[in-house]
């Protein structure tokens, strides 16, 4: 018995110690499923939030003087007075959120876009994850800047809703719509100008992971969602106007693209149960450089028909983005790359 008892002792001790070691390599070896594990960097109250800026009217605003024709402006479609535009420069750039009645609207410098969803309140910068910006909500939910997705907190797993919108300059945008919206700039002095910046951010960088080699990080695309899928739309440099036109999702489309703006913006195919087939016309002016070729009618890239037969119908938008190859990768691994090219 006496040479039993300190054998059962070692037994257990030795069980307790290698018990103890699966606990600690368990432990390490799970993988974490938290999406905000790996590459966050938090950087809370670096930027302001701005809200409910007073509005005014586009031609208004313009006759002061203080936004230049070429200014980067988000404009939204589909609204009351056809829209509005938003400077970059004059609302965006400094604060990188605006929580107001016409939408809630983030600008990553670094991803290159702006996103637009529908109106909301109490939402502010927060950081990166892998090179996107991050943002707070007012319950403490941390949202994805560019999808608009919910990826961890009280609502988790919702989404924002997208309001139609596309990007463009001042100018030309004024040519379209001189009376629609925009924010008032008084005396040019209640709100602080911020250039764009010209190149990425330290912590943007710091935060991507390895990269999607399919095309160059910072290559501009339209990101597109439909159906539950996604798929990138590279923007040719070489192009002055051109038209991609896809399917997928369930859907037909067409996409406008329109150097001289830098604009990207996408339109379902079928209008009042008929699809029409779209094209870059060389010839059209420039508020209008896209037709049909069922009808010959030209659209605007804000998806306004402005002559021919179906003058005065609007084009249902797509939901998508323009931004930075890199972003929209991290934001939606599973993406597609357009690759052929139809006119």
């Amino acid at each position: 018995m006496k040479s039993i008892a300190p054998l059962g002792i070692r037994c257990l001790v030795l069980l307790f110690i290698l018990s103890g070691w699966l606990c600690v390599y368990s432990t390490q070896a799970a993988p974490s499923q938290d999406p905000l594990q790996g590459h966050l960097i938090k950087k809370p109250g670096l930027f302001k939030s701005l809200t409910e800026p007073p509005c005014s009217y586009c031609s208004t605003e313009n006759r002061k003087g203080f936004v230049d024709g070429i200014d980067r402006v988000l404009a939204w479609i589909r609204a009351a007075h056809n829209g509005g535009a938003i400077p970059l420069r004059h609302f965006l750039s400094g604060p990188r959120v605006i929580n107001d009645t016409y939408g809630l609207f983030f600008f990553d410098a670094d991803g290159g876009y702006v996103s637009a969803f529908k109106k909301d309140y109490g939402y502010e910068f927060y950081g990166w994850l892998n090179g996107v910006m991050i943002v707070k909500g007012p319950d403490g939910t941390l949202w994805s800047a560019l999808s608009g997705v919910a990826l961890d907190g009280p609502k988790k797993g919702q989404r924002l809703e997208r309001i139609p919108n596309f990007m463009t300059e001042w100018g030309y945008w004024l040519m379209l719509h001189p009376e629609s919206t925009a924010y008032n700039l008084y005396d040019g002095k209640k709100y602080f100008v911020t250039d764009l910046p010209q190149e990425l951010s330290r912590e943007a960088k710091e935060s991507m992971g390895q990269g999607d080699s399919r095309l160059q990080p910072l290559a501009p695309v339209l990101g597109v969602e439909l159906g539950g899928k996604s798929k990138a739309f590279p923007l040719n440099p070489n192009q002055e106007r051109a038209c991609y036109t896809d399917e997928f999702g369930g859907t037909a489309f067409a996409v406008f693209w329109y150097k001289p703006t830098q604009s990207a913006v996408a339109f379902k195919s079928h209008l009042d149960g008929r699809k029409l087939t779209f094209y870059a016309d060389d010839i059209s002016p420039e508020t209008a450089p896209f037709k049909d070729k069922e009808t010959g009618t030209r659209w605007t890239l804000a998806g306004r028909a402005v002559d021919g037969p179906l003058k005065g119908k609007e084009l249902e938008w797509v939901p998508g983005v323009q931004c930075r190859w890199y972003a929209w990768a991290a934001t939606y691994p599973e993406t597609e790359v357009f690759r052929t090219i139809t006119q």
